[in-house]
């Protein structure tokens, strides 16, 4: 059996060589393998970006078909290229097909007669994006493997005429990189595959694919821009990997719950398209091919997903893992689904599986995908504009009929925040030119309106209201492929409401986010802070560094008539007046002045020095904890491993700010023999003594959600994580996956500075902290805290400690039950973070 499947990978690669020269269309345009030095799908070769690079441009220069676009660059910033491929007829008349394109995605832009024409002359578009998940790697070859065939062979020729090829060869170049130097170095070894000790993408890791609809990256910013304001593709297509023992490659139909808000018109079209792709497949002769599995119809924003809500139909593949580029062995009965099943009707025999064979599968369903289209191109062109005409249609007739932005927001940079990634996810918005009235509430002009009588409804509908995850008739749910929840407005601290009644209003069309002004109002030496919004952290850490004073308000203050909470920030010194004048009207806060106050004798003289603990398990959220450091203007640097257990911290951090993680990562780190030495290992227990000596000498440890329970175990906290206790005692069901949860504020103190008496938090795979025992509660979870999303048996949590702060020996511990700086996409929470991170010195 091994040989036999040895013999059909090297037919395979055979064939990736023969293909493209048995319809050759013309011998100018070079191979890849004429550029790259090899065929892509070859054992134990890969391309770096340079590599591909140079074969984009070749094939540009030389093909009629393909045009090579710089639509952005990355975080690291190397250029972001996609393909257009077409006919040269196409291409001739590329500005006409962009804007019948632009009309066909809202088709309040179309009359009859141009409804009429597009559907008997518009090519279909599809994107096919590869390689965000930069360990998944085979997709990068597919992809110049497949502009090479599109821009050579007649018979694809033939098809272009009617299609327009979008490839994005790789969303994630800089993590592309990694992974090819990292496999290139030790090819041969046990360590060939990984896993990386870093993330592939330098803040999001593999949560890159969960930025489509926060926007935070820049590569998930450049390929939006082209799906909602350039190209409006009737079909995208993910193109992945999976793990080594699952099927050899899935294509939907989805499994999970279907997300309320997506037509049932456009599931029914993706099954379809993910159907005949699979059967064409099979009937290519290939087999281990799947439906349904774990990824569902429920998720918001992933790539295949947010396209989705845009009357887009968004297809995931995922193709069973080599060890990157060198062949696995896996025995018939190693596969997970050992059954045929109506979703799995064959099974793959087993044996030898590489590159090669994954490079195959991918230009099989390329195949099946394109002919599809083609043969079908009206069908396409006419359920797109279709869909969006039914999305109109109920955002006319059904509620909501709108959501409401008011101008008073607690953080005027969030709004904006929201304001944007809306319209550059192509929603219309207007902002009131004259006062309404709407659900029995008066709204005042700079009002802003996300009407739903739009054709992107799904999206805004499904990022601006409350999540009800579905559960099976027993109550037990199918846990989702993601998270549960997302709702914008509660994860950003944001006050937007839903209009289910008929309403009229002066309104005009918004093109940039419409939000009030900011200043520094009054006279005097010292500036007073709200210090309710993000940017107003921003400013106190650069007026720290520059000498500034900053303490809290003990009681409230009245200045130019505005009512100055307690806990409000005074800044004194420095050059507080120019850092905050700049900084208020950059980001939309006021700021007071004022002629006297008394200073306290507590206060902070200096930015505390934050270290930000980095080990080699690639931690997604300590990549999101840098990026939101980073995106706020708070220096920080990265402590690692051998930082931590080299003692002496006291003299380089007054704050170290442990991300989430499990305890036995913390301790332990990757396991001897996983990775090379130098990668191996955690702080272990030199590192906790270490870091207890830390705390002794009067540092600041800030414990993010799953690493509370290694703080409150390793320190010996007077706390215990009652969720963890319960399922220990008593085999508690409590659940939620990924879901946001509402807590009450508890006392005035530095870390709630400006927070308010409630707030929303994202909860997933968190803690509960008993409390008392002489700590400080900071927030507790309400008595029914969900608010979005899923959760069972909440009575384990309800009431319980969600921030406490803990003292021990001259320095403290700050235990977060929650992630208040989950994806980037919790703004409502950087705030609690911030304060502990700047102010922890007045606690």
């Amino acid at each position: 059996m091994q040989l036999h499947t040895i013999t059909i990978r090297i037919t395979l690669v055979v064939a990736l060589i023969a293909a493209p020269v048995t319809t050759l269309h013309s011998q100018s345009i070079p191979s890849p393998e004429e550029i790259l030095g090899f065929v892509p799908g070859t054992d134990s070769l890969l391309a770096d970006w340079s590599q591909i690079e140079g074969y984009l441009e070749a094939l540009a220069e030389s093909s009629t078909r393909v045009r090579l676009d710089t639509i952005g660059r990355t975080t690291l910033d190397k250029p972001l290229y996609m393909l257009e491929i077409t006919s040269a007829e196409n291409h001739r008349r590329i500005d006409d097909i962009l804007a019948v394109q632009k009309q066909i995605a809202d088709p309040r832009r179309l009359t009859p007669t141009e409804r009429d024409q597009a559907i008997a002359g518009q090519p279909a578009v599809v994107m096919i994006n590869n390689n965000i998940h930069s360990t998944e790697i085979g997709s990068s070859l597919f992809a110049i493997e497949l502009a090479h065939r599109l821009a050579n062979r007649d018979d694809y020729g033939t098809m272009l005429d009617s299609l327009v090829v979008l490839i994005i060869p790789s969303t994630n170049p800089d993590g592309l990189d990694k992974v090819v130097q990292w496999y290139r170095e030790y090819k041969g070894t046990n360590f060939e595959s990984g896993p990386l000790p870093w993330l592939y993408h330098p803040y999001a890791g593999h949560d890159n694919n969960r930025d489509w609809f926060m926007l935070t990256q820049p590569e998930t910013r450049a390929v939006t821009r082209v799906l909602y304001h350039q190209w409006f593709p009737e079909v995208v297509w993910d193109v992945h990997q999976m793990g080594q023992n699952q099927a050899r490659f899935f294509l939907p139909p989805y499994g999970g719950p279907i997300n309320p808000n997506l037509d049932p018109m456009l599931v029914s079209a993706t099954n379809m398209v993910g159907a005949t792709m699979g059967a064409a497949m099979r009937d290519s002769g290939l087999t281990g091919i799947a439906h349904g599995m774990a990824f569902d119809l429920w998720w918001h924003g992933g790539f295949r997903t947010v396209p989705a809500r845009h009357n887009m139909i968004g297809i995931l593949s995922e193709a069973a893992s080599a060890r990157l580029a060198s062949p696995v062995y896996i025995a018939p009965e190693a596969e997970r689904a050992r059954t045929r099943s109506l979703l799995r009707p064959s099974r793959w025999p087993g044996g030898e599986w590489g590159i090669g064979d994954i490079v195959h599968y991918q230009l099989t369903a390329a195949d099946a995908l394109l002919e599809l289209m083609y043969d079908q191109r009206e069908r396409f062109v006419r359920r797109f504009i279709t869909l969006g005409e039914r999305a109109i249609r109920d955002g006319t007739n059904e509620s909501p009929r709108a959501f409401v932005i008011p101008p008073a927001q607690r953080d005027n940079d969030a709004n904006r925040r929201l304001q944007q990634l809306l319209l550059d996810s192509g929603v219309d918005l207007d902002v009131t030119t004259a006062p309404f009235s709407a659900n029995g509430e008066s709204y005042s002009i700079g009002t802003v309106i996300v009407r739903m009588d739009q054709p992107f409804r799904a999206h805004v509908k499904d990022l601006l209201e409350i999540q009800h995850y579905p559960s099976e008739s027993d109550g037990t749910p199918v846990r989702p492929f993601d998270t549960a929840a997302w709702t914008l407005p509660l994860q950003m601290g944001l006050n937007v409401a839903a209009i289910n009644e008929p309403f009229d209003v002066r309104s005009e069309n918004l093109q940039t986010p419409a939000v009030d002004g900011g200043g520094v109002e009054g006279v005097g030496p010292y500036i007073v802070l709200r210090n309710s919004s993000n940017a107003e952290s921003r400013a106190t850490a650069e007026a720290l560094q520059s000498g500034t004073e900053v303490w809290t308000l003990a009681d409230p203050l009245v200045v130019e008539d505005a009512v100055l909470p307690e806990g409000s920030l005074v800044l004194h010194g420095g050059a507080a007046d120019s850092i905050v004048e700049n900084l208020a009207s950059e980001f939309s806060f006021t700021a007071y002045r004022t002629e006297v106050l008394s200073r306290p004798e507590r206060v902070i003289s200096r930015l505390s020095r934050i270290g930000v603990f980095v080990d080699h398990t690639a931690n997604i959220d300590e990549g999101w904890t840098r990026w939101v450091l980073d995106e706020n203007g708070i220096p920080f640097s990265s402590v690692d491993v051998g930082r931590i257990r080299a003692g002496d911290l006291s003299a380089e951090f007054d704050v170290i700010i442990l991300p989430s993680a499990d305890t036995v990562k913390l301790l332990d780190g990757p396991a001897n023999g996983s990775v090379p030495e130098q990668f191996s290992g955690g702080i272990g227990a030199i590192g906790v003594a270490r870091l207890g000596e830390f705390l002794e000498h009067g540092g600041v440890i800030v414990a993010l959600g799953g690493a509370s329970r290694f703080a409150i175990t390793q320190f010996m906290l007077p706390a215990e994580d009652l969720i963890s206790t319960e399922f220990q005692r008593k085999g508690s069901r409590f659940s939620a996956f990924g879901s946001i949860f509402g807590v009450s504020v508890e006392g005035n103190t530095a870390i709630s500075s400006g927070i308010g008496d409630s707030l929303s938090v994202f909860f997933r795979d968190g803690a509960a902290f008993s409390t008392g025992n002489g700590m400080q509660v900071t927030a507790k979870y309400v008595e029914d805290p969900l608010q979005s999303g899923y959760a069972s048996d909440v009575n384990v949590i309800a009431g319980a400690g969600a921030l406490v702060n803990i003292p021990v020996g001259n320095g403290r511990v700050i235990l977060f039950g929650f992630r208040p700086q989950h994806r980037g996409q919790t703004l409502g929470t950087f705030k609690l973070l911030f304060n502990s991170i700047l102010l922890s010195e007045l606690l």
